[in-house]
């Protein structure tokens, strides 16, 4: 497997930003307007965007690749719950830390059904 170096480059920039997202202190988020349900279901989104970012950037074997950006974006998300330890007015939560395997879980399943167009599209730009 390998990594293309700019695809790889925006994965670590949207890590980045979700780091920051889950740094901002409860005051700020609070400012936002959201209701926690609604901040709650953005984790989603916010993961699956990650993993289809991440899928993006690496080339190899399907299972593989799947298996390795699951694995990884799993143990992000559990980092990145376990900062808001140290944030406040921030509080690390299973739940949230579920959604964000879901929404994991939908990035793979939107890769794999995205992919037989992505590779038509390829053929295409080829001829």
């Amino acid at each position: 497997m390998r990594v293309i170096p700019w695809r790889g480059a925006l994965a670590l920039l949207y890590m980045a930003g979700v780091l920051s997202l889950s740094a901002l202190p409860g005051r700020r988020v609070a400012a936002w307007g959201l209701t926690g349900y609604q901040l709650d279901l953005l984790h989603i989104p916010l993961f699956t965007g990650l993993t289809l970012v991440t899928l993006w950037a690496i080339v190899g074997p399907r299972a593989q690749r799947a298996f390795l950006v699951f694995s990884g974006a799993v143990l992000f998300a559990g980092a990145d719950e376990l900062v808001q330890f140290w944030v406040p007015g921030r509080v690390a939560s299973l739940a949230d830390f579920a959604r964000d395997a879901l929404g994991i879980a939908i990035g793979i399943g939107l890769f794999e059904l995205l992919r037989p167009v992505a590779v038509a599209l390829r053929r295409e730009s080829e001829r």
